[in-house]
């Protein structure tokens, strides 16, 4: 009996998967590997810099998919809200074309009873149909810190 050589491995088998993508979610579509680098560091400073964060994650509203997630749990779907809140960022964005409006989103703020929902849309050079979410207690965050925060991590981020 002869044995076969070792399977090659695909470049996306070799390719590491980074913690913000869940399992069986594809690579990004705008990723090299410091672009899925930035995206993970980005993601991680959200979760240890603003208080009272429950999850967060970078969404492409064009699709609605997350292109990394981090936190959330049982309770917050990240991926669920991405594909949910695409559809806020785009309901937004026609509201404001029909009323004329000549100017950028910068944040929409969802307000429940325990919880805060920020949509950071993404302005800049390769940011363009990204939007950053970001889930906080409300009894923990500080809604004006979390959005100094949230502009702070933008600027830095590269996609």
């Amino acid at each position: 009996m002869t044995e076969r050589p070792p399977r090659a491995r695909s470049a996306h088998a070799r390719s590491p998967r980074t913690t913000t993508q869940p399992p069986g979610t594809p690579a990004p579509v705008k990723g090299s590997t410091h672009a899925m680098a930035n995206t993970e560091t980005a993601l991680k400073d959200a979760m240890t810099s603003i208080e009272g964060v429950i999850g967060v994650a970078l969404v492409d509203y064009t699709s609605g998919m997350a292109l990394g997630t981090l936190g959330g749990g049982k309770d917050l779907d990240l991926t669920v809200a991405a594909a949910g809140n695409t559809d806020v960022v785009r309901a937004k964005a026609r509201t404001m074309e029909m009323l004329g409006l000549k100017d950028q989103i910068e944040d929409i703020l969802i307000t429940l009873g325990g919880q805060y929902h920020l949509i950071r849309l993404l302005s800049g050079r390769g940011k363009s149909g990204l939007f950053l979410y970001l889930a906080l207690d409300k009894q923990r965050a500080n809604l004006a810190m979390a959005r100094h925060q949230l502009k702070r991590i933008e600027n830095d981020l590269e996609v």
